[in-house]
């Protein structure tokens, strides 16, 4: 098999992982008994990460750092424009904060169930888009927190 054919076949592989935890609101519609609804609804929630190794597995190691090298260069640009970095900003703060005055104040988000989690699935990717729209130097931050030895070097204000 060429080393196209099995990017292909990974990449299709990687993106019906992504897909699967949405089917986890069609599921929950169902007439199936709890324990059936729970079981295929584990199963689709983790279908990311149980089709990943597969994945990764078919595609080779020279197609899977092909993958990430490109899109660690588009999406984790290092500098970003001020613009990017106070929309990403928005877009984090934004999302935290409503997603904790929710809690809160319930008035605030849908009393439908399913439109609950509908609101609360959009929280979660505006969040993780917004981790993407902030950088590189962002995620480094961020990993700074979690190094005891790590310091932070803030610019002088002229």
């Amino acid at each position: 098999m060429s080393a196209d054919t099995r990017l292909k076949l990974g990449l299709a592989l990687l993106v019906v992982g992504l897909i699967m935890p949405f089917g986890t609101v069609l599921v929950l519609q169902t007439d199936w008994p709890d324990w059936v609804k729970n079981s295929v609804s584990g199963l689709l929630i983790f279908g990311f990460e149980i089709l990943m190794f597969p994945a990764v597995a078919l595609m080779g190691k020279e197609n899977f750092d092909r993958i990430v090298s490109r899109v660690k260069g588009v999406v984790l640009a290092g500098k970003v424009s001020r613009t990017r970095y106070t929309i990403g900003l928005v877009l984090l703060i934004g999302a935290i904060a409503y997603a904790w005055l929710g809690t809160y104040v319930p008035e605030l988000m849908p009393s439908d169930p399913s439109a609950r989690l509908w609101a609360n699935l959009a929280l979660d990717l505006v969040l993780v888009a917004s981790l993407f729209v902030l950088g590189g130097e962002f995620w480094d931050k961020l990993r700074a927190l979690f190094l005891y030895d790590a310091r932070a070097v803030l610019p002088n204000r002229k």
